[in-house]
């Protein structure tokens, strides 16, 4: 499989993070979306969006929870990063939810305030999407264990990977950003660290 996106991408490092704990073979293209590279990612994804996944027969899928969604599907059951059903699923698949808001403000603000002119800022916008951010670090904090995988399980799920990689992105692009203390983030992400999926694909501004 091809993986299209870059590590600064917290969906395409999620989904990166994602094939490496369930064993698969992938090929990265990290390209850049914001660039040059556009075309080169539009020949792949018409929408000029990343994630997109070449399956081996050639396929492409794009948007993050179709990816996963498919990698989850193809999985052997000892494999599967999110549970089959009942209260733990809901749990994970909340946890995945307000990472994956964290990190789609965290990209709405890299567009809003780094990338666009400061001539055509918008300060209120800014600031609501700051308080966002804040707010989902918060969240994503609340829903971490005192000790462990928020998965329950001795590895790492996909409430883990989703929390990790947008909490770590955000940190990374807008250090200035104070959320106050975020103890069990920090535990979390420090847990990760320890494998190397997460520590090879941590983006380096």
């Amino acid at each position: 499989m091809i993986l299209y996106g870059r590590d600064m991408s917290p969906f395409a490092r999620r989904v990166a993070i994602w094939c490496s704990l369930q064993g698969r073979e992938l090929e990265r293209r990290q390209l850049q979306v914001a660039g040059p590279e556009w075309d080169l990612v539009k020949a792949v994804n018409p929408l000029g969006r990343v994630p997109a996944l070449v399956l081996e027969d050639g396929e492409v899928l794009v948007e993050t929870w179709a990816i996963i969604d498919h990698l989850e599907e193809s999985a052997p059951e000892g494999k599967r990063l999110i549970p089959a059903g009942g209260a733990a699923r809901r749990a994970m698949l909340q946890d995945i939810a307000y990472a994956t808001s964290t990190g789609e403000k965290v990209v709405a603000l890299v567009y809003d305030k780094v990338r666009r002119p400061v001539e055509f800022h918008y300060p209120a916008w800014i600031e609501r999407l700051e308080s966002q951010i804040i707010t989902g670090l918060r969240a994503m904090d609340g829903r971490v264990p005192v000790e462990g995988w928020m998965s329950g399980t001795d590895q790492p799920g996909g409430g883990d990977i989703a929390t990790v990689v947008s909490a770590e992105m955000a940190r990374l692009v807008f250090p200035g950003i104070d959320a106050g203390p975020l103890p069990h983030l920090d535990r979390l992400i420090a847990q990760a660290e320890e494998i190397p999926c997460f520590i090879e694909t941590r983006p380096k501004v």
